[in-house]
């Protein structure tokens, strides 16, 4: 039969695809790969640490024996199910888990991942998830896998609508899922008062530390650590502040096994090379040895804040959000002046890169600014006062 006059399947999907990126293209939204700047302020490397090697300054502390006894094998062969177990991970584990002040770990590939895996794994189609309406991508998806019927955002750490939610679904197997620090915003949660409202409803608290690792509490434990007992399950991820990869899902022994058993990224997936494994036990040694990065990155988030405070900004439509963390958030809320603050920036080699609609909602187009212990005082007064210009013109 001839077939000839009939459409290339494959040639009428790239089209629908290439219609999919001209609407993108059009909308001035388009995502691309681009090459990192001289002056970063766009990593989430907030103190150095993934491009610095650890300074061992105790030989007798645990997470360092650890590193030592992985060795320098290449690959893991498998998955933590098959052959990439080993009693060294196992031991990495209990570590954290213990430095986390709970009972069981487990690490993930990446914080996704362990996102996606925990959400899909705790819950079923009789759970009620209950998240901020600024909740990471990977933990909205996490939530749909589970075949859940019944998922709803409450207003960004708004504990009233939170509490309205709750007594809509009293009695019903309720999950809170929400952020320490939210990655766009660069603000904190309520954290407090949220576990209060859990505890009146018999709710349970998932929570993702991702942007809150390293730089929160004492030995940068995270936001999380003096309430622990109240919220069942915390996911610490690495590729932020400890400056390596993976992430950790940290709660009871119940937890981690449930997740071994259920969490498809978990189940499926080939398990961390060793020399990962090793970074992240260098890492957890350096929040307790390190405490001069955290210290100057306090500091730099304090000169960058009252360089911005001596501008008169409302003047040019545009709003800083309020923030006490590495993240710092330029709010011009349109599509080409953003890119256009943008190209003054980059001329300048200051690494800063826009955030458009879907990822926040459109009419709030920002720019996203990363402070890091290694930003000089030099370039954060280039960065504020090239800002300063750039909004004016």
């Amino acid at each position: 039969m001839d077939t000839s006059h009939l459409p290339n399947p494959i040639y009428t999907l790239e089209q629908q695809w290439q219609e999919r990126l001209d609407q993108r293209e059009q909308a001035q939204q388009k995502r691309r790969l681009r090459t990192p700047l001289a002056i970063d302020f766009v990593s989430n490397d907030y103190l150095g640490w993934a491009r610095s090697s650890p300074p061992i300054h105790r030989s007798d502390n645990v997470f360092f024996i650890l590193a030592q006894q992985f060795g320098d094998a290449h690959g893991a062969t498998g998955s933590r199910l098959l052959s990439g177990q080993s009693n060294t991970i196992s031991a990495l584990e209990s570590a954290i888990a213990q430095f986390h002040q709970t009972e069981a770990a487990l690490i993930f590939n990446s914080g996704f991942d362990a996102n996606l895996g925990v959400l899909a794994s705790i819950g079923d189609r009789h759970t009620v998830f209950l998240h901020d309406e600024l909740c990471h991508a990977s933990l909205i998806d996490g939530m749909r896998l589970s075949m859940s019927r019944a998922i709803y955002k409450f207003q960004h750490n708004n504990c009233a609508h939170l509490a309205q939610l709750l007594e809509q679904f009293s009695g019903k197997n309720t999950v809170i899922v929400l952020e320490s620090v939210y990655s766009m915003d660069g603000d904190i949660a309520p954290l407090a008062d949220i576990v209060t409202l859990a505890q009146t409803c018999d709710a349970l608290i998932v929570i993702d530390e991702a942007h809150a690792t390293g730089i929160i509490g004492a030995q940068g434990e995270g936001l999380t650590q003096a309430l622990h007992p109240n919220v069942a399950v915390r996911i610490h991820t690495f590729g932020k502040a400890m400056g390596c990869h993976g992430a950790v899902v940290v709660g009871s022994q119940v937890l981690i096994d449930l997740l071994i058993n259920f969490a498809r990224p978990f189940i499926y997936s080939t398990a961390l090379p060793p020399w990962s494994y090793a970074t992240i036990a260098q890492a957890y040694a350096r929040l307790q040895t390190d405490r001069y990065a955290q210290a100057q990155l306090r500091e730099r988030i304090t000169y960058f804040t009252q360089l911005v405070a001596q501008y008169p900004w409302h003047k040019y439509r545009v709003q800083w959000l309020q923030s006490s963390t590495p993240i710092q958030g330029l709010v011009i809320g349109d599509v080409t002046r953003t890119h256009e603050v943008v190209k003054q920036l980059h001329a300048a080699q200051l690494d800063v890169r826009p955030i458009f609609a879907p990822t926040v909602p459109a009419g709030t187009e920002r720019l996203r600014i990363c402070l890091h212990a290694f930003n000089t005082h030099d370039e954060i007064r280039l960065l504020s006062h090239t800002l300063w210009e750039a909004v004016r013109t």
